[in-house]
């Protein structure tokens, strides 16, 4: 009896220890957890400026070497026919399109920045859901075990001599006056 009562006080403590250290682990992570996913949900971040400009300066570099090829091809047309009827206009054109196209590549940069921050603040919000629901279940299902442990120790201090005897008692007076009620002399 003493023995059961000593082992169901032992499992509520570490129940209890349990819950507190899983409550105390929660606290320590999602201090410093928590506020960078709420930053990361708040003002969600694409490319960092470094990577951006990466990205930009890749992308000129291409079209500037397509308008200088075109200026050289301009350029030997020109002094191979003594004819320089058109060449401003292809140059001017060419640098239209030199324009045109890295506006289009700094556009799909921005867009894809503006992507990567709209599946970032995504994922900071998930986290934050299941960082919630972690730390509810542990602690809870810690806490949970609490019950069972105090209704273990509780039963077992129900055996014994003593308890025994009173059970006993309980039942034959109980038997005893279902008898009487049924007019049966005791």
């Amino acid at each position: 009896m003493r023995d059961a009562q000593g082992k169901a006080k032992s499992a509520f403590n570490l129940a209890s220890d349990t819950a507190n250290n899983a409550n105390a682990n929660a606290n320590q992570i999602n201090s410093t957890l928590v506020p960078t996913l709420e930053r990361e949900v708040q003002n969600p971040s694409g490319f960092s400026p470094e990577e951006l400009n990466n990205m930009t300066v890749a992308s000129e570099q291409g079209t500037g070497g397509a308008l200088s090829s075109l200026k050289g091809d301009a350029a030997t047309r020109m002094a191979r026919t003594r004819n320089s009827s058109g060449y401003s206009n292809a140059l001017d054109e060419a640098a239209r399109e030199k324009m045109r196209t890295e506006s289009q590549n700094n556009l799909n940069v921005q867009n894809a920045s503006a992507r990567l921050a709209q599946e970032k603040q995504q994922r900071a919000e998930g986290q934050l859901g299941d960082i919630y629901g972690t730390d509810v279940r542990e602690t809870l299902g810690a806490q949970g075990l609490l019950p069972e442990d105090v209704n273990a120790e509780t039963n077992a201090g129900k055996s014994g001599w003593f308890q025994n005897m009173t059970i006993l008692i309980s039942a034959l007076g109980g038997a005893a006056s279902g008898a009487g009620a049924m007019g049966v002399k005791v």
